[in-house]
């Protein structure tokens, strides 16, 4: 089976961020080759559950197109002959499920289309690219303003969300379509959805990207923005093209370059600004990283705001989990806000939940800013807040780029009052899945203390068995010795030499081994055969 098949599109409203741990439960050889299964199951509760079978082919294809990524993964060499031999084998299965543990263990490798189809091709197929084209072609055909030039592939790390170039004909401007299947959050209906995306286009903010056109579709929707040739926060500190392929621009980079502190208050400001605008409408922006945050000479622009309105999953769901079930739509964007300032100050993605260590070098400002958010106390005892953060002396002393400039986002009525359902709806989602987490935790911890006490109690029955045998065997040297004692005026000479002779009289202290040792040299064969004869008389 090879790794880019087609398979049949499903409309599969699952969650791409959710977890995929992987176990190769065996190997067989069919027509001179061997073939493995693999048991991948989904989630914090490994509650779902299917197996793949995969060649050693597919393993190497999958090598190749990871290879963008710069990591040095573990792929065992391939071998011409004895491939076949059941030892060889199982030294490969071994080696295989070190090759995929150390893939999964990479955020961005274990989150990208390679690996989701290899281990999932049923609801990843590799043909989403196409089908993504021929929606966006139909759709553009019957709308007239925007001409599609071409694909822009793998840019970002959505695995259902297609970027194209397309030209706006009344403008002759390059622009980027992007293309978005519905993610299984999604709340509104198809008429409300087409209410906020319209009061969208209307919104008016200097550090928002403004969107140019949408169009609502049976399976999703596809917004058109201006193209921002510097890329995004993230382009900036690797130095990366925003056209570049995701897995060879963030996996592993090489040239990073973190901002220094005053670029970090400025930006920082200027992102806090839009989120609070934004919530002050009613509308959490629930998916602010590096990634969708642009800047054009040191101004700053927020895009992807319908994000949340779609449904599709958060990049830092993994990270939210672990935090407490108190968290709400605010305190959300404050902790993701948190996590970019991380990242601009380090030039890398924080690999935790929390941060309470930093380095020396560190301003104690900034230092007091990120233990804020990211500490362990403050996630669990008293979230940050976007006004909590506005109010710090770090930004609030920073001036207002663009205050003058209108701001303007109109929900009506009726759509205020369904957009707040919708909040309600994905903070209570998020608060079962938290519980979820913890629940699973607390299973394993439970799991883990149990199996420890089931093996201490396996080592003390072994203990007691070993003592029984040793009581047992020190009860026959005793036996024998009243039996010989009892004997003892009996005429019958010794059949053994002098060493296995005892005398009564010599005094001894009790040896188990040396008792034993002399009740069998003193056995006698004939008076156990006598002794039988008279008991069957």
């Amino acid at each position: 089976m090879a790794i880019f098949e087609k398979t049949s599109h499903t409309k599969a409203l699952i969650d791409d961020t959710e977890i995929l741990n992987c176990t190769i439960e065996n190997s067989q050889t069919v027509r001179k080759h061997t073939e493995y299964t693999l048991r991948v199951y989904r989630g914090i509760l490994k509650d779902t559950s299917w197996t793949v079978s995969r060649r050693y082919k597919d393993f190497v294809d999958l090598h190749a197109a990871l290879a963008p990524s710069g990591y040095e993964l573990p792929l065992p060499p391939k071998k011409f002959f004895g491939n076949l031999d059941p030892s060889f084998i199982a030294e490969r299965q071994i080696a295989l499920q070190n090759y995929l543990n150390e893939i999964l263990r990479h955020d961005e490798l274990a989150l990208s289309r390679q690996v989701r189809s290899f281990l999932d091709p049923h609801n990843y197929s590799a043909n989403t690219a196409e089908l993504a084209l021929q929606t966006v072609s139909i759709a553009l055909r019957g709308e007239g303003r925007f001409e599609l030039k071409g694909a822009i592939a793998d840019i970002g790390w959505r695995l259902r969300k297609h970027n194209f170039l397309v030209t706006d004909t009344k403008t002759q401007e390059n622009c980027m379509l992007s293309w978005q299947n519905f993610g299984p959050d999604r709340y509104l209906n198809d008429k409300k959805l087409q209410a906020a995306l319209k009061s969208l286009q209307n919104l008016v903010h200097p550090h928002i990207d403004p969107i140019l056109a949408f169009q609502n579709l049976d399976t999703g929707v596809y917004v058109v923005r201006s193209i921002y040739e510097g890329g995004s926060l993230r382009d900036m500190i690797y130095h990366t093209e925003y056209s570049g392929n995701y897995l060879a621009k963030y996996s592993n980079p090489k040239n990073i370059s973190p901002f220094v502190e005053e670029q970090i208050y400025d930006y920082g400001r200027q992102i806090l600004e839009a989120l609070k605008f934004l919530h002050e409408k009613g509308l959490p922006h629930g998916h602010i990283h590096p990634g969708n945050i642009m800047v054009v000479q040191h101004h700053v622009y927020l895009t992807d705001i319908e994000n949340i309105l779609l449904g599709g999953p958060h990049l830092y769901r993994q990270y939210l989990l672990q935090l407490r079930p108190n968290y709400s739509a605010d305190n959300v964007d404050a902790y993701c806000f948190g996590r970019v300032l991380y990242e601009m100050t380090f030039g890398r993605p924080l690999p935790h939940c929390y941060c309470d260590t930093y380095p020396d070098y560190l301003s104690e400002e900034i230092k007091s800013v990120l233990r804020i958010i990211l500490s362990r106390e403050s996630c669990r005892s008293m979230p940050a807040s976007l006004t909590d953060l506005l109010m710090l002396p770090t930004f609030n002393k920073r001036p207002v780029r663009h205050k003058d400039e209108r701001a303007t986002l109109k929900f009506p009525l009726a759509l205020k009052e369904e957009l707040r359902a919708a909040v309600d709806h994905i903070e209570d989602k998020l608060k079962k899945d938290q519980k979820k987490m913890r629940s699973a935790k607390r299973e394993v911890r439970i799991q883990e203390i149990l199996n420890s006490e089931d093996e201490m109690k396996k080592q003390k029955r072994k203990v007691k068995r070993r003592e029984s045998q040793w009581q047992s065997m020190s009860s026959i040297p005793d036996m024998y010795i009243s039996a010989s004692v009892s004997d003892a005026s009996s005429p019958t000479p010794p059949t053994t030499g002098a060493i296995c002779a005892r005398s009564p009289d010599s005094p001894s202290t009790y040896d188990p081994r040396r008792s034993l040792l002399d009740a069998i040299c003193n056995f006698d064969k004939s008076r156990l055969a006598a002794r039988h004869n008279a008991e069957h008389r």
